[in-house]
């Protein structure tokens, strides 16, 4: 158990240092645990929080992409045609978005930092989906709460798209940088436009 929880304080509290350690790890089966022990956790508490009124298509109120787009679903038509079987519904939809994102997102990261100049290693995909998938800790700290999910969000996506990527693909250069920042400015006006996805 301590080993299952040890990665969500590390990555909050010494990012690089983690990140640094499982570029390391040539395993697929622990960053895919965390990641569905993390949509588990966000979709429960995305769907609790909505349940007590949260308004889950907020940005202020929602750390992901995949809870902004599943929640006007829910409310809209889950809802009131499925009743409390729209809960369940609604933590799959989202779980099953957070997985697709991670599928694109992989290869996209693994590019890109690889054009920009990074280390050629023979399990590269691997390190890039080490840094999205543990970049995305910080949401399971609040994701689905009021200024929380905001702070998270925040916070996850300059994990996920810098620091995880740079370190795991070995790539600090310059380049690096200003990508995350021309990406950070598009995602965050896409992000309050809701039009994220």
């Amino acid at each position: 158990m301590k080993s299952t929880l040890s990665p969500f304080f590390r990555v909050i509290f010494t990012p690089d240092d983690f990140f640094e350690e499982i570029r390391h790890l040539n395993n697929w089966k622990l960053p895919l645990t965390h990641l569905l022990l993390l949509a588990v956790w966000l979709s429960l508490g995305s769907v609790i929080a909505w349940s007590l009124g949260v308004d889950g298509g907020n940005p202020i109120n929602s750390s992901l992409g995949a809870q902004m787009d599943v929640y006007p679903y829910w409310k809209d038509t889950l809802l009131p045609q499925m009743g409390m079987w729209s809960y369940p519904i609604a933590m799959g939809l989202i779980i099953l978005e957070m997985l697709i994102i991670t599928i694109i997102f992989t290869p996209l990261i693994y590019l890109v930092f690889r054009f920009l100049g990074g280390s050629p290693q023979s399990h590269g995909m691997l390190c890039a989906f080490q840094a999205f998938v543990y970049g995305l800790t910080p949401t399971a700290f609040g994701g689905f709460l009021p200024v929380a999910g905001l702070i998270t969000g925040v916070f996850a996506t300059l994990l996920q798209f810098q620091r995880g990527p740079s370190i795991t693909l070995q790539n600090r250069k310059w380049g690096s940088y200003v990508l995350v920042v021309i990406f950070l400015a598009y995602a965050i006006y896409r992000y309050w436009n809701r039009e994220l996805i």
